[in-house]
């Protein structure tokens, strides 16, 4: 039995166009809009909805299809197949960017259109299954909760699933714990695959070696090699940035590594806010030992350390529409210090969201605070 699917044409030929509306509507389902050019399909899809949409490449203004269908995705996540004459190579790389359900040359058939369609219940499927797998893999807000009092937990992929992910390893037996946040390159599907691949790399290594710059070397050599980025006709751009961090229960210290990551430590006893950035480049590619910078920090009860991805800075909001900026975070973090520990996420998370106000998110975000002095150990 056909699942009617309510179906946005996007063609600058008219005639095209009205071929693919028939194709459609012959195969029972909908045509609820068509559009010849990407500002008129991004402004519908700002206060509406489908179920899919046909996406020509070459358009009727300035925006290819494939980047009016990344500003689509920013609004609403809906797959998209691309019916185009423009089938290079370079078009399809930069299509698999997108929630991509399908890239189709013209002249295409009601029958390709038909298989197409048809698979893309299967993939959403399994979209929504793939979510289910990343939270089974991943660290939930319970499992910090746990360990640690009073912990914020912000997760908000850009899509279903994504590429941001939290790591966490206790042992008891030492009274230490090691944890950390991974931020993948790109978003969506090729973003959550590499997040998956980063989180069972970095947990077989933790298990075996708890030293911070043992951990991050052998992490990067590993995803040199299993994304075949040297000297292979199959090299993959993609890369990790990563925030790891060593917390040792007797001692009060925290020691924290890093790689273009940053992380906010706010003082109990002055309220000060203290932020560091880790610079350098993405792991992924070779690094030197000295590449490897680790902080050593004291910490006091009541203590904060705020860890996030750069989807939380970089974020777009306020009355001109500006990058929230790391500046701007510090300002957010400042303004719920005056909660109680309780009410603290969901004031940071209230503030988070009014910056945003209508502005489509840019990227996945992904921000956990944890007071160290709180850690406890499950018996």
């Amino acid at each position: 039995m056909i699942r009617k699917k309510k179906i946005v044409i996007v063609e600058d030929h008219l005639i095209i166009q009205e071929l693919h509306k028939q194709y459609v509507e012959d195969l029972g389902h909908e045509v609820v809009a068509c559009f010849t050019n990407g500002d008129d399909v991004i402004h519908y899809f700002q206060d509406s909805s489908a179920d899919l949409v046909l996406m020509d490449i070459r358009l009727d203004d300035a925006m290819d299809g494939i980047e009016v269908t990344k500003r689509i995705q920013e609004l609403k996540p809906v797959p998209v197949i691309y019916i185009t004459g423009n089938t290079e190579d370079s078009n399809f790389r930069r299509a698999l960017e997108t929630s991509m359900a399908g890239f189709i040359s013209k002249p295409v058939s009601q029958s390709e259109l038909e298989n197409v369609i048809d698979s893309l219940n299967d993939l959403t499927s399994s979209i929504i299954y793939a979510e289910k797998i990343q939270k089974a893999i991943f660290p939930q807000r319970k499992d910090f909760d746990t360990i640690f009092g009073n912990t914020i937990h912000i997760n908000r992929p850009m899509h279903i699933i994504g590429g941001d992910f939290p790591f966490l390893r206790t042992f008891p037996e030492s009274g230490e714990l090691i944890a950390g946040l991974g931020d993948c390159t790109g978003h969506g599907i090729p973003a959550a695959l590499l997040s998956v691949l980063s989180h069972e790399i970095i947990t077989n290594i933790i298990s075996r070696n708890q030293n911070l710059a043992d951990i991050v070397n052998e992490l990067n050599n590993a995803l040199i090699n299993n994304l075949a980025k040297m000297n292979s006709a199959d090299s993959v751009n993609d890369s990790l940035d990563l925030i790891i961090y060593k917390i040792n229960q007797a001692q009060s210290t925290i020691q924290i590594s890093g790689f273009k990551m940053g992380f906010i430590h706010v003082v109990a006893s002055t309220g000060a806010l203290n932020y560091h950035k880790f610079k350098g480049k993405s792991l992924g590619t070779p690094i030197a030992e000295h590449d490897v910078s680790i902080l050593t920090i004291h910490f006091e009860p009541g203590d904060q350390f705020y860890f996030y991805s750069d989807g939380v800075p970089d974020q777009f909001g306020g009355p001109l529409s500006k990058k929230l900026s790391t500046k701007g975070l510090l300002n957010v973090i400042q303004t719920v210090g005056s909660e109680t520990p309780a009410n603290r996420e969901r004031e940071l998370n209230l503030l988070l969201r009014r910056w945003q106000g209508m502005n489509v998110q840019t990227d996945d975000m992904l921000l956990i605070a944890i007071d160290p002095s709180s850690l406890k150990f499950q018996e």
